[in-house]
C-alpha cells in the first residue's frame, strides 16, 4: 500500500510539474522588438505559425522570409523600422521609433502605433512595454486588426476586429536563437 501511495505521489508531482507555466527569461533575450534570424518562429493560439525560413536579397539588401499559412513577407530591420519588400516595392510595417498615434502607409493599410506601454500576460508572466500596432484599410470593412510586439520576443499577440473575428490570439510557443519556449 505504501508503494502504491509513493508511486501515485511521484506521478502527481510529475503531472503538476508538467503543467507549470514556462517563464521567458527576459534578461537573456535581445532588446529587438522583432528578433530576425532564420529558424525563429512564433506560434499564436488560433492564428497559427509565423516562421523565418530563409534570407533573400532584393535590390542589394538582405531580407528575412517570414512564412505564414496564407502569406510570405520579406522583411529587414533598418534603423528600428521593420521594412517589407513586396511586389518590387518597400514599405514600413512596424516603425519602432514612431511616437504614439503616428500613422504611415503599409501596402493598402494605414498603420497606427497606438501604444508603447501595453502589458500582456502570457504563461503566468507579465510582459511590459509591448507595442500595439493597429492596421486598417479605411475604404474597406472588416479588415481591421492589431499586432503587438514585445522586446526580445517579437510577435506576442494579435487581434482581428473584422471578418477574421476570433478574439485575441496570444503567443503559445516560440523559438528564438535555437531555444524553444512553450508558454
Amino acid at each position: 500500500m505504501k508503494k502504491l501511495f509513493g508511486f501515485c505521489g511521484i506521478i502527481t508531482c510529475l503531472v503538476l510539474n508538467a503543467c507549470k507555466d514556462k517563464v521567458v527569461p527576459l534578461g537573456e533575450l535581445t532588446n529587438a522588438y522583432l528578433p530576425l534570424a532564420v529558424g525563429n518562429y512564433w506560434n499564436l493560439d488560433t492564428f497559427g505559425l509565423r516562421e523565418i525560413t530563409e534570407t533573400k536579397v532584393f535590390d542589394g539588401k538582405a531580407y528575412y522570409a517570414i512564412m505564414q499559412s496564407h502569406d510570405t513577407s520579406y522583411v529587414r530591420n533598418e534603423g528600428d523600422k521593420i521594412i517589407e519588400y513586396y511586389q518590387g516595392k518597400t514599405s514600413v510595417i512596424f516603425d519602432l521609433n514612431a511616437d504614439v498615434n503616428d500613422t504611415w502607409q503599409y501596402r493598402d493599410y494605414t498603420v497606427k502605433l497606438t501604444s508603447k506601454t501595453e502589458t500582456i500576460k502570457i504563461g503566468g508572466q507579465e510582459i511590459k512595454n509591448c507595442y500595439r500596432f493597429y492596421f486598417d484599410i479605411p475604404p474597406m470593412a472588416d479588415d481591421e486588426h492589431a499586432i503587438w510586439l514585445a522586446s526580445g520576443i517579437g510577435f506576442i499577440q494579435q487581434e482581428c476586429y473584422g471578418a477574421c473575428i476570433g478574439g485575441k490570439n496570444k503567443l503559445k510557443e516560440m523559438k528564438l536563437d535555437g531555444k524553444v519556449y512553450r508558454l
